[in-house]
This record gives structure tokens, sequence and C-alpha cells, in this order.
């Protein structure tokens, strides 16, 4: 008879929680699939800075694309646009995650150019490109192409990415191209109309989360994972709140993300096991050294034992046990975040 050694068991017991988060994630993504077709997310649109998407954007997919020895260039923008920046942002990200995924060599661009009195946001790859005959078979769930990846296979998406993205698009009013050249790369596209600019105050600048009256509107949430597919999830369950989330899968990640962004966030979420035998405590540690004020933290795990539960406690933060149910997560989000803004 085999024997099964301790690695063995954490072994089995990781691809359980990977099945159980992956069917999580897909749980919580047909989810808002579902809302957009019955018309129950509605766009909250504004007048905005497009910069404003496409800074966090850059924080969150430069260091995917480093790992991956590609090039991401991002051009700067001053332009305005009129749409719901929460749903704006995850067209354009979906862009990006589809992009980085499927390109094997070369760059990823995003820019935004005129076109017809409106804004054209591109997204450029120097991928394997996409046959015409598929062009309109990739926004419809579960397709993906069946391109070679030399990439891990986790990092594989559930073909539900561009299907979203088609559906807030259409609830937005702002068409979506797709161009491609087999051997050559593909432009994702979507066109905004072009809003007003106004002149930034004082008060414009703090974070929107944190103005009387808007409550948690616009609360900014940096979430760690080693798995890219669990950090989807968690775009998932909060970005339809009208929170703020930005993704990383390392404390390298992380710090890209806070180096590109104004003042401290309002929350940070990390998976108790990263990579390398790094932990989520050592991230929140290793993050809490760049923070101006105390930042709320949120340690994420499958272990139940009482000695993680007692090691999150006494490094002073809060225990969230998986698998991860988004009612539960945004609750606690919202305890954490009014407690840590009510002291002193």
């Amino acid at each position: 008879m085999q024997n099964i050694t301790a690695s063995d068991t954490q072994r089995t017991i990781g691809h359980i929680d990977n099945s159980l988060q992956a069917a999580e994630e897909l749980l919580g993504t047909l989810l808002d699939i579902s809302k957009l077709d019955a018309g129950a997310l509605t766009p909250r649109r504004s007048h905005f800075a497009l910069a404003d998407i496409f800074r966090p954007l850059r924080a969150e997919f430069e260091v995917m694309a480093d790992d991956r020895g590609l090039d991401l260039d991002v051009v700067p923008t001053q332009q305005w646009v009129d749409s719901d920046p929460q749903m704006l942002r995850r067209i354009v990200q979906n862009f990006l995650s589809n992009a980085i995924r499927y390109t094997q060599e070369g760059r990823v661009l995003l820019g935004c150019r005129r076109q017809s009195g409106r804004l054209l946001i591109e997204v450029w790859d120097s991928g394997p490109g996409i046959p015409e005959s598929k062009l309109t078979e990739i926004f419809q769930e579960f397709r993906r192409l069946d391109q070679v990846s030399r990439h891990k296979e986790s990092e594989k998406g559930l073909g539900l990415g561009l299907s979203i993205a088609d559906r807030m698009s259409r609830v937005l009013d702002h068409p979506i191209k797709v161009r491609s050249w087999e051997g050559v790369g593909t432009v994702f596209s979507v066109s905004v109309p072009i809003g007003a600019a106004r002149e930034i105050t004082v008060a414009d600048q703090e974070p929107s989360g944190r103005r009387s009256g808007n409550k948690l509107a616009g609360t900014r949430i940096v979430c760690i994972d080693n798995e890219t597919m669990i950090l989807e999830g968690m775009t998932a369950m909060l970005s339809g709140g009208g929170w703020e989330v930005f993704t990383a899968t390392s404390i390298g990640g992380a710090k890209s993300i806070l180096r590109n962004m104004d003042g401290d966030p309002d929350a940070i979420l990390a998976d108790y096991h990263l990579d390398n035998e790094v932990t989520g405590l050592m991230a929140q540690e290793a993050l809490s050294e760049r923070f101006a004020g105390a930042v709320p933290g949120i340690v994420i795990t499958a272990d139940r034992t009482e000695a993680v539960a007692e090691e999150i406690k006494r490094a002073g933060y809060q225990l969230l046990l998986k698998p991860v149910k988004p009612a539960a997560l945004r609750a606690l989000l919202t305890r954490t975040l009014q407690a840590s803004r009510a002291k002193p």
C-alpha cells in the first residue's frame, strides 16, 4: 500500500481549493452575465478623466506583462469621457487580460484616438491573431481559441471576459470592434463619447469613498493572489458595488500598483498562501511600510487551524475563510472600512 505523505495531502488540498475557487468565480461571473441580460445592472454615467482608468490598469498589468517577457505600453491621455467608470474599466481590463494571455512575444499597447466625434480606446497586441471566422465567436460564453500558450494552465480564463465586455458595451451604447491579422496581431477597441473636462478641485482629489454622503462608493481595494483566475473572481465580486479593484499576483506587483496610486488604498486583501513560501501576512507587512496612514488588511485562507487564525489575529488583520462568498466578503470589507474610518 502506497504511503500518503504530508506533501501529497497538501497538494490535494490545494487542487480542491483551486477547484472550489474556480467554481465560485464561475458562478459570480455568470451572475454578472444574468444581471446584464436582465437589465439589473444600470450604468452610473459621469464625465471623468480617462487617465483615472489608464493609470490603475497600467499598474495592474505591467508586472504581469513583464513576467511574460512582454512590453506593455500605455499612451498617456488628457481626454475626458462620458461613461460608467467601473464598467468602462472592466471592458478595457478584459481587453488587456485577453491580449497579455495570448501574446507569446512582443508588446501590448493601450491608447486612444479621436474618431468621428468620439474617443476610440484601443488595445493592440502582437499575438497570433484571430481567424476571421472566429471574430464573432470569441464574444460568446465559454469560447476560447485553441492556441498554444507558454503560460501556466491555471492562468487561462474561462472564456467569459469578452462576453461580459460585449454585454457592458451594449448597456453603455459603446460599440466594440475587433480587427485581426493572423500571425501579426489583434486590436480590440471600444468607442466612447467624449466628456466635458472640468477643473480639478481639492475635494475631487480626496478618494470618493471618503466624501460625506457617498459612503463606500469608490473605495480602492488591492487584492493579492498568485492565481489570476481567482483575482478575476475577486474583481467580479467587488466591481459591481462601486469598489475600485486593483489586482496583483505578488508583493512586487502590489508595490507597483501603490507607486501609481495617489494616496493610500482603502484596504488590502491577500491570500495566505502565495508563491515561493510567501504568505499574505508577509505581503501585508511589506506594503504597510509604504502607507502614509493605517490601512486595514484582510487575509484569506482555506486553512482552518487555530494556529493560522491566531497568527492572523495577532498581526492585527481580519480573517476570511475560503470558499469566499461574495456577500460575506462585501460585508466584512464594509465593517472593516467603517471601523477604520471611525477611528480618530
